[in-house]
């Protein structure tokens, strides 16, 4: 509709609309709004990325089920069947080494591939006005759906390994969603590090080899740390906390206290933690 002039006489001109100022940081509320608007780019672009994968070589989608059943034989061969004192305390090795192997690896992808969401996303960063949180989101959704086959993998082998299903198995749900948020988090922040610091994606493998052997994953630590206090210790480790739960789950391995509440604290705060340092320099990244 023409709007009026002075006059009363239309003027052929459209209400002018308030600019908006790209610069400023948005609410959070409104942010997330937006976020929860364009959700489908954090779920159809990894979905498209994973099929895409392994496109060129003869097992194909394979590989995701083929990879993490080759990582646990090299580490059973090694740790069970070489050094077999690492097998002290445990009743069965190989399924309490796979369910260490599959989760802390899917941790650690998560983490490499969200180090590098932004710096690696530029081009699109400065072409198109969108949230960013996308792009890390991405990331963790386009890892965790190549985690389900090996998840469904790791069952079936716990399964051929004599373990029946317990009631226990129905808390497992809750622990992987517990993982999902805290990786969420961990995704953020070494995506907001990753745009000043663009050597950390090569310093992160070597950390993860660190925190390796020390999350518990080939060993068990009630057998080998005799300190109550450096057990509890260990509780501070989110990935310890998550595979021990997941063991509890579906092994029937003890769990202290301080473990389930470690990862109820951590897939808590790391999220908000995250979020928070990725909001605040929302516009300066790929600036």
């Amino acid at each position: 509709m023409d709007s009026e002039g002075p006059d009363g006489a239309a003027t052929g001109e459209a209400p002018a609309r308030p600019l908006i100022d790209l610069t400023s940081r948005p609410s959070t509320l409104s942010y997330l709004r937006e976020a929860w608007r364009r959700r489908e780019f954090a779920i159809v672009v990894p979905a498209q990325d994973l099929r895409a994968q392994n496109m060129d070589t003869t097992l194909g989608q394979l590989w995701h089920l083929v990879n993490p059943a080759l990582l646990v034989g090299v580490y059973f061969l090694v740790f069970g069947v070489i050094i077999p004192e690492t097998r002290r305390g445990i009743d069965n090795f190989l399924g309490f080494l796979i369910i260490g192997v599959v989760l802390f690896h899917l941790t650690q992808r998560v983490t490499l591939e969200a180090a590098g969401s932004i710096t690696q996303n530029l081009g699109l960063i400065r072409s198109i006005q969108f949230p960013r949180i996308l792009l890390p989101a991405a990331s963790v959704n386009g890892q965790t759906a190549a985690f389900v086959p090996a998840l469904v993998l790791a069952l079936l082998a716990v399964l051929a390994t004599g373990e029946l299903p317990t009631l226990r198995w129905l808390v497992l749900p809750a622990v992987l969603v517990a993982q999902f948020a805290f990786n969420f988090g961990v995704a953020l922040l070494v995506a907001r590090i990753g745009t000043t610091m663009r050597d950390l994606r090569q310093i992160l493998p070597h950390l993860f080899r660190l925190l390796f052997y020390g999350s518990g994953v080939i060993f068990s630590v009630d057998a080998f740390v005799q300190s109550t206090a450096w057990r509890r210790a260990f509780a501070l480790n989110p990935i310890y906390d998550v595979i021990t739960c997941a063991r509890w789950c579906l092994l029937g391995e003890p769990v202290d206290l301080w473990v389930v509440a470690g990862l109820v604290v951590w897939c808590i705060v790391m999220p908000a933690l995250g979020f928070v340092v990725f909001h605040r320099s929302e516009q300066r990244l790929g600036a």
